[in-house]
């Protein structure tokens, strides 16, 4: 497929916009953040308005990104009648990125542009600069950048580091790959350091996270003729161990690093009676396609879902009970 169309596109009609909204999917991690912010401060280096939009405030965590704390959460600046495009990053569709409403009820219709590397993508876009082969979306960035002639500076490139970093669980999940490992090459060389982002993003667990996750490998169950491995988290845990959201996100990833299952799946309870579910695989197996069996999606390798029901353990390991 050819990406440079869709890349050229997008760059003219953010060349030409007055105001574009920028928007980070709903509970923002690395990737999401890391291509919004890149692109925000390319346009902001360069004198140009522009909102950056995410339902959830980003973690603290994230406070190294340079104009991080520009990030708004304000519905209102969907009113603003300047507003005449929305990039969306890292979202499979405008749901997953918690703007559906929001757009719906914009005073213009905005020409709407789509940066992601997720199979499920649907495409929702005016122009779609989706790469199913890329990293992260922070390649996608990278590579939206790279055909346009936009020289990456190192704030922009502290941003796509991390969305690299994030993605590729630091360069040893399948997603690595020699592309996404050059792109780090010409990041490093424009003076990012790895050794101080994973510091902030990986030696930063609380001991009440520890704590949790300890509960999840007490759960834990193996399926020796599935060759996959389940765990629970239910709200009762969630309660006794208040935690970030963020101290979570690592625990699918944690667990496919160490065992020899086919495939990973963690669940946890949601407080309106649902359950959200993290699918991994270190393996040939596409668990995109798993995740769809729940209403879900993501990448071959890590998807997920969310569903009405709830947790349930049977003779080969925890499942969902949907409702009839």
């Amino acid at each position: 497929m050819n990406h440079e169309a869709p890349a050229k596109v997008i760059f003219e009609k953010l060349s030409a916009s007055r105001r574009p909204i920028l928007v980070a999917h709903k509970k923002p991690d690395g990737d999401t953040l890391g291509g919004m912010m890149a692109v925000y401060n390319w346009l902001r280096d360069q004198g140009r308005e522009a909102y950056a939009f995410c339902v959830d405030a980003p973690s603290d965590a994230y406070a190294y990104f340079p104009r991080i704390k520009d990030v708004l959460t304000n519905h209102e600046i969907f009113k603003d009648e300047l507003v005449d495009m929305v990039c969306v990053f890292d979202a499979g569709d405008l749901p997953y990125a918690g703007i559906a409403e929001l757009v719906a009820g914009m005073p213009n219709k905005p020409f709407m542009a789509d940066f992601d590397h997720h199979v499920t993508n649907t495409l929702f876009g005016d122009a779609n600069l989706v790469i199913t082969d890329a990293s992260s979306t922070a390649e996608v960035v990278h590579g939206f950048f790279t055909a346009n002639g936009v020289e990456v500076t190192r704030p922009m490139a502290t941003c796509l580091m991390t969305g690299l970093l994030t993605d590729t669980s630091n360069f040893s999940n399948p997603a690595t790959t020699v592309k996404s490992l050059e792109i780090a090459s010409e990041l490093l060389l424009k003076g990012v350091s790895i050794k101080d982002i994973t510091k902030r993003l990986m030696r930063n667990k609380p001991v009440e996270a520890l704590k949790l996750w300890g509960a999840a490998l007490e759960r834990l169950r193996w399926d020796p003729k599935k060759n996959t491995a389940t765990t629970a988290l239910t709200l009762q845990d969630l309660k006794d161990h208040p935690i970030d959201e963020e101290h979570l996100e690592g625990l699918s990833n944690f667990l496919n690093h160490l065992l020899k299952a086919e495939v990973v799946l963690v669940l946890k309870e949601l407080p309106d009676g649902k359950v959200k579910g993290s699918y991994r695989s270190a393996a040939d197996v596409d668990v995109a396609e798993l995740a769809k069996a729940y209403g879900g999606g993501g990448h071959k390798k890590a998807a997920g879902f969310t569903v009405a029901g709830k947790i349930v353990e049977g003779e080969d390991g925890w499942k969902v009970e949907t409702e009839a």
